[in-house]
């Protein structure tokens, strides 16, 4: 069929005819393209149909064009497992199955694909009810009437009274670029993608990482419950002017008191109106900015009509005048409000005016679009207030003197500005409603300071509970601190605790009643919280991660810089004993979550940077030569899962804590999928993380053993970053194995020593693999006492949990594959773990308690070792391996009791004092301490009958099975007397000792099999205390020089 037949069209002929073909791209109608159908469901299409037709589709339309897009849907499947681009796909919000979900690899490129039930999208996924703002109201008017607070009614006069005129115009300018270029840095910050609830926090989070943005967090978050109870205090004590004023009125005092009892009715009246949601409470600020609005226009008209009444003057209000500009223009600071003001006391009490820039981010959660909105609106909130602050204090300085006597008699005779010998309670100075006195109305003025006041309070008082919402759901912090308050109440999920949690913070801080202290507590809280915005967009920008695509351009990251050491500086400049209090509080909150370490993935910059660190890091390292001095044993484990080997694991980790790299390898030997290799990995890093080892895991699949081990040493680490000593444990059963799990352990070995790697075996009597005994669980301990039922999820396991969890593998080989284990929990609460480390017991597979000492030997090498002594069996020089691995173990905590002993044979009587002489000499080179030294001289002495026949015992079998030839035997027979003869003394001096390192004899290829090297070190390790056996590889890594 030709292309014509899928366009209708038949030659060149204008006739149109229908064909009877599955629809195809082309059959869809006008108007609706790929993009469309790609990011839209099919209502959504619909819809675009009709709006691009420009009319209205009947049932009949509707319903052929439904089924058009239903039969192209499937048809596209039918051809094809591809997925076009739709957005749900890159959404880590709602995972779930749909129709056109991304396939897997697996489903892409194996030959077999399994059909997968699929659901229709938009049948599971959550709806949000909640009511969502606009740039507008959300934004600009809630970040508006913020900034538009009490300061601006109650401290802009007494500012500029202090300050003069110009440098008001310098405060105001350094908040303004504060304010601005951390709008800047946010509005960067927040159009680099979506954002969740919790604004500020959010995005620091997000960038720095959850330590600081956690820390800072929860101070932003206090500090705006702070602030509204500083606009709380602002309203009262204009309600209290009004009640003098106009009647007189007092409740107790007319002072503090009647502060506190009016700020408590208030502070109900704000909770109660919160507690109704994010709608009502906008509501109530679209009302209030109107009143407000009012109230600013009547203080401009009042100022250009003038002073109206005699008492108006006499309080210090005379209109415009040239002489008050020049009068007002410099600075005149004096004792004021118990302290001697200066420049930046005066900006302490001005700077929350700026505060109010992130009210808008901080509910970016109930934002239509978070990444439009907060940038438009803040920057547009800046600058309209800034400029109305800057005018309202030149027009307060340019009508007003700074001190009258307020007396009708002293201005009538011309008195009234002689403070010398009169109290002068009125002016700019002392009258804090000087802008009801400029105002035409008075009464207007009172109301837009209540409007303004109540809009502020308002609006921080709804910040505080939504970023603890946020804060508590992301679990940093331990439930009793934070997470008790973020459950969500009704269809907007109000999270009424917090609610409560910041009435009465902010209460607490009502009963101050002083608005000049509650103003320079929450000054340092914004400041930082404002350094930190600025440093995050800072960090991100200079990191440059791919992921950084911010579509705000407008932002400078040394402009960012800048204005975060500045806000630091100013906090330092107002009150440095706040701010070291602040700062303390910052590394309080800081160090809570870095010792809980939740288990999250945010991407930061923070991440981005140490990636970037460690790869220059390691390609500086490619060009730096080694040097013996630099010698760090990496090691590459064979541990199989992790968790199922832990002793083995313990012990590689005492040798390389702290100092060097760790791989725990697995070779499966079978074909396995990427999904259940990403499984098996992610348990095994899990193991490491919840036991705090600090080691990497590394799989290798489809292959034997030897070529496994080979293939992780050749490509594990990168750079100089690679491993060097090849560790494994002592295989047991290598007299019961079959034939070629032995070979493949063997050749293991070679596998080793052909890439030219130090090996290391460990033995223990009781073995290391505990797979068998634990069972397929994921949770085989118990903790005593305990009775929450309730496992928590794997997210929520901190760092250091007991290391008792140990898994099930299929083999029994060191090496064999592992079977899917269900996932683990373990308590998230630090304080119930650390208590469980005493009363923990690890349980079999059938959930029964283990024996006591199968616990021990599991466990036995995270314990406090007893006094004792490390001997090591010093036979053949490798380099120095066999010295330095005990000396690192004796270095450790646990192993502090333990005492060195250094064995080295000589070949005669008369050269066992020369040899001692110069193994001493040589140690003390080496600058290794040892408790003794002792030199072996009848290592060829004849060895027992009773080790002879025990010998012959173990080799028997395989002789009878023609796996060793006798002509092999007795061609090393004399290494053979020796291994049995060493044996005899390592018994004799060692088996008391708490570890013995021994040179590993090297298995020349060709010359020895299998099963008679594993009988030498079934010689050597049998029936002893822990033994490692080591060899390196032939080149010096321990130096006596500088």
């Amino acid at each position: 069929m030709d292309n014509h037949s899928f366009d209708g069209h038949e030659g060149g002929s204008n006739n149109v005819r229908r064909a009877s073909v599955r629809p195809s791209l082309a059959t869809i109608p006008s108007g609706i393209g790929m993009d469309s159908m790609a990011f839209e469901n099919p209502d959504d299409i619909l819809r675009h149909q009709a709006v691009v037709g420009n009319a209205r589709m009947g049932p009949s339309m509707e319903s052929k064009l439904r089924g058009s897009l239903r039969r192209l849907g499937a048809g596209a499947r039918r051809l094809t497992h591809e997925a076009v681009p739709r957005l749900a796909n890159y959404s880590n919000m709602f995972q779930m199955a749909t129709t056109g979900a991304r396939p897997t690899m697996e489903d892409l490129h194996e030959s077999i694909v399994e059909d997968k039930p699929t659901e229709r999208v938009g049948n599971n996924e959550p709806t949000d009810n909640r009511q969502k703002f606009g740039w507008i109201e959300g934004v600009l008017i809630r970040n508006m009437l913020n900034i538009w607070g009490v300061m601006l009614f109650l401290r802009i006069s007494w500012v500029v009274a202090l300050a003069g005129i110009w440098q008001t115009i310098i405060i105001i300018s350094i908040s303004t670029f504060v304010t601005l270029v951390t709008a800047l840095s946010t509005s960067a910050i927040v159009t680099n993608g979506e954002i969740g609830g919790g604004g500020t926090y959010y995005v620091m989070s997000r960038i720095l990482g959850p330590e600081w943005g956690g820390s800072i967090g929860v101070l932003f978050a206090l500090a705006n419950a702070i602030n509204a109870s500083l606009n709380v205090v602002g309203f009262c004590q204009t309600l209290q002017d009004t009640m003098k004023n106009y009647g007189g009125y007092t409740i107790v005092d007319g002072g503090d008191n009647d502060t506190r009892i009016l700020g408590t009715i208030l502070m109900i009246l704000v909770w109660g109106l919160c507690g109704l949601g994010a709608k009502y409470e906008s509501l109530t600020q679209q009302m209030l900015v109107v009143i407000l609005a009012v109230a600013l226009a009547n203080f401009f008209v009042g100022s250009f009509l003038g002073p109206q009444t005699e008492i108006s003057q006499a309080r210090g209000y005379i209109g415009y005048s040239l002489d008050m500009i020049r009068e007002n223009w410099d600075s005149g600071y004096v004792f004021n409000g118990g302290i001697m003001q200066d420049f930046f006391s005066v900006f302490a009490v001005y700077f929350p005016a700026g505060i109010g820039i992130l009210a808008g981010a901080n509910i970016s959660g109930d934002l239509k679009d978070p990444s439009a909105a907060i940038p438009k609106g803040t920057i547009w909130a800046i600058i309209a207030t800034s400029i109305s602050y800057a005018i309202v204090a030149i027009v307060c300085a340019a009508t007003t003197v700074r001190q009258a006597t307020g007396s009708i008699a002293d201005f009538r005779n011309g008195t009234y500005l002689d403070c010398v010998s009169k109290n002068c309670t009125y002016g700019s100075y002392n009258d804090y409603q000087l802008m009801t006195l400029i105002s035409a109305y008075g009464p207007l003025n009172y109301a837009g300071c209540f409007a303004a006041t109540l809009s502020t309070a308002l609006a921080s008082y709804i910040s505080c509970p939504k970023l603890l919402q946020v804060i508590g759901d992301d679990k940093l912090y331990p439930h009793w601190m934070v997470g008790w308050m973020t459950k969500g109440y009704g269809k907007s999920n109000e999270p009424h605790l917090a609610y409560l949690f910041t009435f009465f913070l902010a209460l607490g801080f009502i009963l101050i009643a002083q608005l000049d202290m509650i103003a320079l507590l929450i000054s340092d809280l914004f400041l930082i919280t404002f350094a930190f915005l600025n440093y995050a967009c800072f960090h991100v920008d200079l990191v440059q991660p791919v992921g950084w695509r911010p579509t705000f351009k407008y932002y400078n990251k040394w402009l960012s810089l800048f204005c975060a050491c500045l806000c630091i500086a100013i906090m330092f400049m107002i009150d440095w004993r706040v701010s070291l209090i602040t700062l303390a509080c910052v590394f309080l909150f800081y160090f809570i979550v870095l010792y809980r370490k939740p288990e999250v993935n945010w991407g930061t910059s923070s991440q981005a940077m140490n990636l970037q660190d460690a790869l220059t890091s390691i390609q500086q390292l490619v060009h730096i030569e080694e040097h013996v001095k630099n010698y760090q044993p990496q090691i590459l484990a064979l541990t199989g899962p992790p968790r199922s080997r832990p002793a083995l694991v313990d012990f590689a980790y005492l040798i390389c804590k702290k100092n060097s790299m760790l791989v725990c390898g697995n070779v499966v030997q079978v074909k396995i999928s990427t999904k259940r290799r990403g499984e098996i990995l992610q348990k095994s890093y899990r193991h490491l993380r919840k036991n705090d080892i600090k080691g990497f895991c590394s799989l290798v699949a489809n292959v034997d053993l030897p070529s496994g081990t080979s293939a992780m040493l050749e490509v594990v680490g990168v750079g100089k970053i690679m491993p060097n000593i090849l560790f494994i444990g002592f295989k047991n059963d290598w007299r019961v194995c079959d034939k070629n799990s032995l070979s493949q352990y063997f050749a293991t070995i070679h596998a080793g020593f052909n890439l030219h790697v130090s090996v290391a075996i460990l033995r223990v009597s009781e073995g290391l693999d505990y797979s068998t005994v634990l069972g397929d669980t994921d949770e085989p301990f118990h903790s005593g006492g305990g009775d929450d039922s309730r496992p928590p999820s794997v997210m929520d396991t901190p760092l250091g949990t007991p290391d008792v969890e140990r898994h099930n593998t299929i083999s029994d080989s060191p090496f064999g594959s592992s079977r899917s284990t269900d996932v683990a929990e373990v308590s998230k609460d630090p304080k119930k773990a650390k208590k469980s480390k005493k009363n923990m017991t690890l349980m079999d597979a059938d959930s029964n308690e283990l024996p006591r000492h199968i616990c021990n030997n599991i466990t036995r090498f995270q314990k406090k070792q007893l006094e004792g002594s490390i001997d090591v069996w010093w036979l053949y020089d490798d380099g120095g391996l066999t010295l330095l691995l005990p000396y690192i173990i004796s270095t450790r905590a646990n192993w502090s009791a333990c005492q060195l002993r250094v064995f080295c044979t000589a070949n005669a009587q008369e050269e066992v004092e020369k040899e001692r002489e110069g193994m001493a000499a040589l140690l003390n080179k080496f600058r290794r301490n040892y408790a003794d030294l002792v030199v072996i001289t009848d290592l060829n002495k004849p060895q027992k009958e009773s080790t002879k026949t025990w010998f012959d015992g173990l080799v028997r079998p395989f002789i009878r099975r023609e796996e060793l030839t006798e002509n092999e035997r007795l061609n090393l027979q004399a290494k053979t007397d020796r291994h049995c003869r060493l044996r005899e003394l390592v018994v004799d001096h060692s088996s008391d000792s708490n570890l013995v390192v021994m040179t590993l004899p090297m298995p020349r290829k060709e010359a020895v099999s299998a099963p008679m090297y594993m009988a030498w070190l079934e010689t050597l390790t049998a029936n002893m205390p822990p033994f490692l056996l080591v060899r390196g590889n032939q080149t010096s890594v321990l130096t006596f020089y500088a």
